[in-house]
C-alpha cells in the first residue's frame, strides 16, 4: 500500500506542474514530434540522472517497455525552452541517422553520454541510474 501511495503522489506532483519529475526530481517535458522530450539539467545533475529522467518519462509517460532504446536527440545544451537551463533531448522514434548511433561499448567506451547525438542505451539501463527510493522507503 505504501508503495501505491507513494505512486500516487509522485504522479500528483507531475501532473500539478504540467511536467514530469522523476524520482530524483528532474523534469522531463514533452518537446513536440513523435516520443520527443526534454530533460531539464537541475544543478549538480551528471549524465546518469539526467538518462534516469529520460527513461522514466519513456517508461511512465511514453508507456515504453524496459527493452527500449532511448536515443539522444539532441546534446546537452542551452534550453530551447528555458532561458536559463541547459538541457538534452530524447527520443525512443528515431530517425535513421539517430538509430545508426553509438551505442555503450563501442570503441572501447563506456561513459554514458549527453554529447554524442545518436547515443542510445535500453530503458532499463537508464532506469538503473535511478534512486532507489521506493525500497529504502519500505525498509
Amino acid at each position: 500500500m505504501r508503495v501505491f501511495g507513494l505512486s500516487v503522489i509522485v504522479s500528483g506532483c507531475a501532473c500539478a506542474a504540467s511536467a514530469f519529475t522523476a524520482v530524483n526530481g528532474i523534469n522531463a517535458f514533452t518537446e513536440g514530434g513523435d516520443a520527443r522530450f526534454e530533460v531539464i539539467s537541475e544543478r549538480g545533475a551528471g549524465p546518469r540522472e539526467i538518462w534516469c529522467a529520460a527513461a522514466q518519462y519513456a517508461r511512465v509517460v511514453l508507456g515504453e517497455a524496459p527493452n527500449t532504446r532511448i536515443y539522444l536527440a539532441r546534446a546537452i545544451g542551452p534550453s530551447p525552452q528555458y532561458d536559463t537551463k541547459n538541457s538534452a533531448s530524447f527520443t525512443t522514434r528515431p530517425d535513421s541517422t539517430l538509430a545508426s548511433g553509438p551505442r555503450p561499448g563501442d570503441g572501447g567506451n563506456y561513459s554514458v553520454s549527453l554529447k554524442t547525438t545518436g547515443y542510445s542505451l535500453r530503458l532499463a539501463h537508464a532506469e538503473g541510474f535511478c534512486p532507489r527510493i521506493i525500497e529504502e522507503w519500505i525498509d
